[in-house]
Parts: C-alpha cells; sequence; structure tokens
C-alpha cells in the first residue's frame, strides 16, 4: 500500500486561509477542524500535505481462501437495507457504485433486477467482483471520461467518499454521470460517532485509536452538516439523511438494542450518516 503526499484546501467549502483551520487531533495522525464548514480533515491550510492511499494493489482476497462469499459478510445487512431504500424510489435502473470493492453491494442490487456497473482501483477486487456478479466493472480512479452524460439512475459512494482528498471533484462528476431525475446515495463513517465524541468531551486519544478511530486512509471526516453542505455546493437536493443504523452493524442481543436505540441515535445525529439526494433542478 503505497502513499503519496498532496496539498489540499478544504474539501467541503473550499477554504484556504491558514487561520480558519484549528487543530483536532494530533497523534496517530494530525487533523484539523475547518471553521468555515466544520470539516474535519487531515489538510491543515494550503502548503502543508494530506496523505492519500493508492488502493490500486491494496487488498488481496486472501477471504476467498478462508471460505468467506465477501470480503467483509458482516456488512451484508447493511447493504440490504440500501438496497431496500433505494428500491423504494426507484424501482429498477443503471446503478453506479463508486468504489465498488469486491461487488458485495452490486451483487444484492443485480438481484434486484438493476444493470449493475462498478469502479475501483484495486486491481484485484475489481476482477473478483466482474467474476461475482458479471456487471461492468472498471479498474481505476472514477473520472468524467469513464461514462457518458446522463448515463445513470442511481449512484452509490458507500463508505467511500471519506477516502477521496477531493470529494467536491468526485460529486460534481456523479452529477455530469446522472440522469436529470437521478438519485445519489452515500454512506460514510461520522465524526460524531460515539468515540469520536467521548474524544471531543475528554481529549483522550485512547477512544480513537486505530483500527476503528483515526485512520491514515480517510482523507476526510463528516458530520449531517459538512456532507449536506458539500452535497448541496456540488448541485444536489437532500431527501433524506439517516443516522445510526446500529441495528445493521451488529447481530444477535447488540442488533436487537441498536434497533430500539436507533431512532435515537438518528434523532441526535449520532453514528454513520446515510444520505439520499437529487439533482437539484
Amino acid at each position: 500500500m503505497n502513499t503519496e503526499v498532496s496539498g489540499n484546501p478544504c474539501g467541503v467549502c473550499g477554504e484556504i486561509r491558514p487561520e480558519m483551520f484549528k487543530h483536532w487531533f494530533d497523534g496517530y495522525i494530525k487533523l484539523y477542524r475547518c471553521l468555515q464548514c466544520g470539516f474535519i480533515a487531515q489538510y491543515p491550510g494550503p502548503g502543508i500535505n494530506t496523505i492519500q492511499t493508492d488502493y490500486e494493489d491494496a487488498y488481496s482476497l486472501d477471504f476467498v481462501e478462508n471460505g468467506s462469499e465477501f470480503m467483509y459478510p458482516e456488512r451484508s445487512d447493511a447493504f440490504q437495507d440500501i438496497v431496500n431504500r433505494i428500491c423504494k424510489i426507484k424501482s429498477g435502473g443503471k446503478i453506479l457504485d463508486i468504489g465498488c470493492g469486491d461487488g458485495h453491494f452490486l451483487y444484492l442490487c443485480s438481484k434486484k433486477g438493476f444493470d449493475c456497473s462498478g469502479v475501483d482501483h484495486s486491481k484485484a477486487l475489481t476482477s473478483f467482483a466482474t467474476q461475482k456478479t458479471g456487471a461492468e466493472i472498471i479498474q481505476g480512479l472514477y473520472d468524467l471520461e469513464m461514462f457518458p452524460e446522463n448515463h445513470f439512475d442511481i449512484i452509490t459512494l458507500i463508505q467511500v467518499l471519506e477516502h477521496i482528498p477531493e470529494p467536491a471533484k468526485a460529486l460534481e462528476i456523479a452529477k455530469y454521470h446522472l440522469k436529470s431525475d437521478g438519485l445519489l446515495v452515500i454512506e460514510v463513517p461520522s465524526i460524531h460517532a460515539p468515540h469520536f465524541l467521548l474524544y471531543e468531551w475528554t481529549g483522550i486519544k485512547k477512544f480513537v485509536k486505530p483500527p476503528t478511530g483515526v485512520i491514515v486512509s480517510h482523507c476526510g471526516y463528516y458530520s449531517p452538516k459538512s456532507l449536506t453542505t458539500l452535497t448541496r455546493k456540488c448541485g444536489f437536493n437532500q431527501l433524506s439523511v439517516t443516522t445510526g443504523r446500529w441495528q445493521f452493524k451488529y447481530s444477535g442481543t447488540l442488533g436487537i438494542i441498536g434497533k430500539m436505540i436507533d431512532p435515537l441515535l438518528n434523532l441526535t445525529r449520532v453514528g454513520g450518516i446515510l444520505y439520499f439526494g437529487t439533482i437539484s433542478i
């Protein structure tokens, strides 16, 4: 897994004044909060560097050798929940999953009759996803030239946007590829997750230790507010923002507890973010 370095302004609002960035975390990696929009990311302002991870050769197919159908089988319920929500809005059509990984989500979409396509940077996962789903999977970094204008009914970025150093650019390309009545779906981890909130309240870095806390490959950390700010800037109208969804993260007793507290998590905007939006007219 290789890394390269580049400088970035705020990925959400484009702020470039150094005084508008405040230290948020300094430990395993440095994170700064943009005082203009609240977005938290690795950029500390102009001229300072952000680590970007190269995923081309980052993954293997060890999960197949270990007898697993997909890399993260525990994500199946969460993926199915997203598919079910999409089906309430779109009964069919062309769907593009950006950063499709092993094709798990597209596999579930295909079972609902969607015409599936995907993009992923990993060579190994692209090959596996193509064989597993029968979908058109392109290996590489998502860009404007990959597909025609107004081509897709749905575009999804599931646990992907946090890895993209220029999120506004990615969403502008997605808008170009979406039909005028197209649907944008984004799932991201939240900076309002309980462990991040505990760190913010106490300053104790133990709460955000890897692998579940601060992660080097995450370029940005979203809240419902900053994600909505970003999507609105890129020309999308918000249909819904759901937070929490712990019932799909855990199984057994924890899943039952998650189902009970999900309404509270959604009300207080705590936990992972699921966004649905359409193109602004």
